[in-house]
C-alpha cells in the first residue's frame, strides 16, 4: 500500500508498521480529517502496487484509542455473523437450538393469547439470540498497549480491513512496546499507520517538517 497527499513529492510506501510524523499542525489536522472521512475524493490517496485505490470500508481509523469500544454494535454484528457461520457447520447443534427457540416462542405465544391486549411476536433469529444472551468480547486490557493489541487481534480475525490507522498513540507507548507491535504486524501481515505530531526517539519514522520536507530517522 502507498500513501500520498498534497505536501509529498512522492508517495510513502506503507510497511507493516509505518510511523509518519507531521510537524505542521494544519497539515496534520487535514490528514486526520481526510483519513477519518476517507472516500478517495480528497488529496489524500491510498492505493496498492496496481494503483487501485483503497475503499473506505477497508480502513479502520481510530482517533481515541481509550474511547474505542471493541463491543460496539458493528463489531458485535461481525461476531454474530461469524458465530452463525460456525453453527451452520454443526447441523445437530443448530437443529437443537432451533427446536428450543421454537419451543420458547410457542410458550410465549400462549401467554400473548391470554393477554387483554392484541399482541404478536416475531421469530427469534440466531443473531438476535446471541444478542439476548449478551454474547460479547471479553476484554482484559488495562493499558493502552494492551488495548491496541486487542483491537488489532479482533479486527484481523473478524473483518476485511486492509489498513489500520492510529492517531497520536506513540506518545503513550515505550520503544519496546512499539517494537512488539511492529513484530506482531509483520507476523500477521497487517498494514498499520501511526500518524503522529511528535518524533519517537529510536523508532523508524518518516518526518514531514514544517517546511514540508520529508526525511527519515532510524530507517534500515
Amino acid at each position: 500500500m502507498n500513501l500520498n497527499f498534497l505536501q509529498l513529492d512522492e508517495p510513502i510506501s506503507l510497511s507493516h508498521l509505518t510511523m509518519l510524523v507531521v510537524e505542521d499542525v494544519r497539515v496534520f489536522s487535514n490528514l486526520v480529517r481526510d483519513l477519518y472521512h476517507f472516500d478517495g475524493t480528497t488529496d489524500l490517496k491510498i492505493y496498492d502496487e496496481n494503483f487501485k485505490s483503497a475503499k473506505d470500508s477497508e480502513l479502520l481509523v481510530i482517533t481515541d484509542i481509550l474511547g474505542f469500544d471493541v463491543n460496539s454494535r458493528p463489531v458485535l454484528k461481525l461476531i454474530y455473523q461469524d458465530l452463525e457461520l460456525q453453527l451452520n457447520e454443526k447441523p445437530e447443534v443448530k437443529s437443537m437450538i432451533d427446536k428450543l427457540t421454537a419451543t420458547i416462542g410457542e410458550l410465549i405465544g400462549y401467554e400473548l393469547l391470554d393477554h387483554e391486549l392484541d399482541l404478536e411476536q416475531d421469530e427469534i433469529t440466531i443473531q438476535e439470540l446471541f444478542q439476548v444472551l449478551g454474547v460479547k468480547i471479553e476484554t482484559s486490557s488495562d493499558t493502552i498497549f494492551e488495548k491496541l493489541f486487542e483491537i488489532l487481534q479482533i479486527f484481523k480475525y473478524l473483518s476485511k480491513k486492509k489498513m489500520f490507522v492510529f492517531i497520536n498513540v506513540a506518545s503513550y507507548l515505550t520503544l519496546e512496546e512499539l517494537q512488539a507491535i511492529q513484530e506482531f504486524c509483520e507476523l500477521q501481515n497487517l498494514k498499520t499507520l501511526f500518524l503522529e505530531r511528535y518524533k519517537t526517539p529510536g523508532f523508524p519514522q518518516y518526518i514531514l517538517d514544517s517546511d514540508y520536507f520529508i526525511c527519515t530517522e532510524n530507517m534500515v
